[in-house]
């Protein structure tokens, strides 16, 4: 009996443990279904910086694992710039919310980062260091995305970028943003 038992049970048992998101590949990546789970197919883009009619096009993505797809990019000075970023984390946001801060060349990152930490309610972009940012995209949840534009520095030189969430810059989240003469 015990074994008859076992034989039905088991096999009914291990075909509920499916990958949960194998039945969502229809999403896209500016949603996510309703348990906050990234939708499949969610991945880091395969040509993450491109050039199109003179727009400099960067597809980011911040994961749960508080990395960024890309440490570095190089723009032309001046030159416009549309970032898409893309949390493809599953952690809610409250406890893993991910954006992305460029910083002018003469900002102090790790002063930033602290007050940042400080500024839960502005999302964790500091009011006190408004002046040393030259873009920034919204604080996003697993599965969301913002796009952003904005125009590089005249100024050649490196600008960093960082996610502002409490810590996730000195865990890795961080990278340079190198603006070249054109």
């Amino acid at each position: 009996m015990r074994l008859t038992f076992s034989l039905l049970v088991l096999p009914l048992i291990f075909t509920g443990c499916g990958d949960a998101t194998s039945d969502h590949s229809e999403h896209t990546q500016h949603d996510h279904n309703a348990a906050g789970a990234v939708p499949a197919g969610v991945t880091d883009p395969a040509n993450p910086v491109s050039v199109v009619d003179g727009v400099t096009v960067i597809e980011m993505t911040g994961n749960d694992r508080m990395k960024f797809n890309l440490e570095s990019f190089t723009v032309p000075a001046g030159s416009p710039v549309r970032l898409t970023f893309t949390n493809v984390g599953r952690m809610p946001k409250a406890a893993m919310g991910h954006n992305v801060v460029f910083l002018t060349a003469e900002a102090d990152a790790a002063a930033f980062a602290t007050a940042a930490a400080a500024a839960r309610d502005q999302d964790y972009i500091p009011a006190d260091f408004s002046q040393q940012i030259v873009a920034h995209t919204q604080l996003l949840g697993p599965g969301e995305s913002d796009t952003i534009e904005f125009t590089a520095p005249e100024e050649p030189g490196d600008y960093e970028y960082l996610c502002s969430f409490p810590a996730h810059m000195y865990a890795g989240m961080r990278g340079v943003m190198t603006v070249e003469s054109p």
